[in-house]
């Protein structure tokens, strides 16, 4: 038996020259193609490894839940190119995240890209994710479609503050089974015009939204609308909870006759990945009823329930003093829209302009009940014991198919006299500065009450008209330069005024009366006479005009309506734009004596009440002129 190591010493000694190179280049040659090898970067051939894979953490899940997609992208070149996520069925994209991973191997940038996908479903049962593709190098790369299914979770809850289960809801007939579902319908399809009814837009949803819906509701043409607090609630039915979402509006309808109310719609979001989704209600028609024919004297289209109350302010008036009157009417209609009641005529007394405001809220079903507060200014002018007649409102009862009329309660109101101003004493007169107007010399070492017991009725008269109207007015400019100059400013122009329309011809003229022929150069005595018993110079021109027009009209118009009054003037002969000017001195003297302090303290009024004035001589002759 041969020893093994003799037997390789006998094949070492076989081997001629010639063998020996012929085994050294093949195993140089296999070095050399094994370093080749070695140094070539790991394969990434197309044709064997995609390089774009897909998978969900889960195949099962709940309505309420998320299903994450993960899309992983490798790529060794610069593009990074990004996958092209299919049009989703029944799926809803959330969010998205994307990481990217980049190392070297052998000098060469290997590059992965995770794009993680949160998607929520938005229906039950079998759902299917498409294959997600990528291009790389011109060539589109998928990856397997994914199945996931879908079943019932946790309903949605009502949000905060918005929670209320109304009573007796009837299920539409096509809901079960359905995830998303809208309706729309109105409480009373039959209604009398201005009486509520209430189009009420359901949404049901028995999925979970992470993005608000848009709502888009119809015109309601033909309707006076008002909208009503939004309510959800959740809402049973064959073994299913739905979230019900309810957008209210209250309608009064304006016509009678038949109308249809749009379609409303709702639009559920969506986004780069999917389209949106869009529902639609069907149209409801409406048949409206006229208001019955024997509609009684006073009504103006107050529909509903109500009731009435009245009260003054203060039950004790000062005489020409501004008092508020109050009216509520409060109920359940048209209290928006609700239309005066019907004012009693008061006699001896001013009126003016009404206000109103509104308090108004939702009640059970969402019927609208408030109250509606009418204000009415009124200014007394005779002294006593007085009782304001009722007030009363005429409206339409839907419910009882009729007419009705409520009244308040009569209101005693006790005017009194004026407050007695405190007098000026005579060492204040003394020690106001005086001026001589143009054409009169005054002794100065005689004092104002000397020279008083020294003139005739006639110009005394003169004169205390001329006292009365510098003297405040000196009196103001000098307050002003020692406190505000603004008030200087006015009492310089009012001054101003006043020296340029006194300049009487005559200090011993016979009569008040000033020549027709001559207005710019004297104030008219109405006006004189009113300024003369009275500084503030709105009340002035409104006695003035006051006094005129019931000399004029032979009738007194103290308390009338600005409407009456204008009728008045008109059957007296003047034309259209006299009355207008009237009613504007009337309103403005009213607005200055109750309203804030204006910057020229009633000058310029008086300036217009003067020169209107004249331009009534010439329509009713000085007749109306002497007061």
């Amino acid at each position: 038996m041969h020893h093994p190591l003799s037997n390789a010493q006998s094949i070492l000694r076989s081997i001629t020259p010639a063998t020996a190179n012929f085994f050294f280049m093949r195993l140089m040659l296999g070095l050399v193609v094994t370093s080749i090898f070695l140094l070539l970067p790991p394969q990434n051939a197309h044709g064997q490894e995609s390089p774009i894979t897909a998978g969900v953490n889960k195949t099962n899940l709940l309505t309420d839940e998320l299903v994450i997609l993960t899309v992983v992208v490798v790529d060794d070149s610069a593009q990074q190119p990004r996958p092209l996520l299919p049009r989703l069925e029944g799926l809803t994209v959330i969010d998205l995240d994307i990481s990217t991973e980049v190392s070297i191997v052998n000098n060469q940038i290997h590059t992965e890209v995770t794009y993680v996908y949160r998607l929520q479903p938005r229906r039950t049962g079998l759902l299917t994710i498409p294959p997600v593709a990528v291009k790389i190098d011109e060539q589109v790369f998928k990856t397997p479609p994914i199945s996931i299914n879908v079943t019932q979770g946790a309903a949605p809850a009502p949000s905060l503050g918005n929670e209320a289960q109304p009573d007796n809801i009837i299920p539409p007939q096509n809901l079960e089974g359905q995830d998303f579902f809208v309706e729309s319908l109105v409480d009373l399809p039959r209604p009398y015009v201005s009486q509520q009814i209430i189009h009420t837009f359901r949404f049901y949803q028995a999925i979970q939204l992470y993005q608000e819906p848009q709502y888009e509701g119809p015109r309601f043409t033909g309707f006076e609308t008002m909208g009503l607090p939004v309510r959800q609630y959740n809402f049973n039915i064959a073994g299913r909870t739905y979230l019900v979402t309810e957008i209210r509006t209250a309608l009064f309808p304006k016509n009678s006759g038949k109308t249809i109310i749009r379609p409303a719609r709702l639009v559920l979001l969506g986004n780069f990945h999917e389209a949106p989704v869009e529902f639609y209600t069907d149209p409801i028609a409406v048949e409206v009823k006229s208001l019955p024919d024997d509609a009684p004297l006073g009504f103006n289209g107050a529909v509903g329930q109500f009731e009435i109350q009245a009260w003054f302010n203060s039950p004790t008036i000062p005489i020409h003093q501004p008092a508020s009157l109050y009216v509520s009417v409060s109920g359940a209609g048209n209290i928006h829209s609700l239309p005066e009641p019907t004012w009693p005529e008061l006699n001896n007394w001013r009126v003016y302009d009404t206000f109103s405001s509104l308090t108004a809220d939702t009640q059970g079903e969402g019927l609208i009940r408030g109250t509606h507060v009418f204000e009415r200014l009124v200014v007394p002018d005779e002294i006593g014991d007085t009782l304001i007649p009722s007030i009363t409102l005429v409206y339409f009862d839907p419910i009882a198919a009729d007419y009705r009329t409520i009244v308040t309660e009569p209101l005693p109101v006790k005017v009194t006299a004026e407050p007695t101003p405190t007098p000026v004493t005579p060492t204040t007169i003394a020690a106001l500065p005086t001026a001589t107007p143009v054409g009169m010399t005054v002794n100065p070492d005689q004092s104002l009450a000397i020279v008083d017991d020294q003139v005739n009725p006639i110009s005394l008269g003169l004169l205390d008209i001329r006292r009365s109207l510098i003297l405040p007015a000196i009196f103001v400019l000098l307050v002003g330069v020692c406190s505000m100059i603004p008030i200087a400013a006015v009492a310089g122009a009012g001054g101003l005024w006043l020296w340029q329309q006194r300049r009487w011809t005559s200090m011993d003229r016979t009569e008040v009366d000033p020549p027709l022929q001559q207005p710019s150069q004297t104030i008219h005595p109405l006006l004189a006479a009113a300024m003369k018993k009275d500084d503030d110079n709105y009340k002035a021109v409104n006695q003035a005009l006051n006094t005129y027009l019931e000399t004029a009209l032979k009738t007194p118009v103290i308390g009338l309506t600005r409407t009456k009054l204008a009728r008045y003037l008109r059957e007296g002969g003047l034309d259209e734009r006299l009355v207008e000017r009237i009613q504007h001195c009337l309103a403005e003297s009213e607005v200055g004596r109750y309203g804030p302090i204006t910057e020229d303290a009633g000058w310029s009024l008086m300036a217009e009440t003067d020169e209107l004035l004249f331009s009534l001589d010439e329509v009713f002759g000085k007749t109306s002129s002497k007061g």
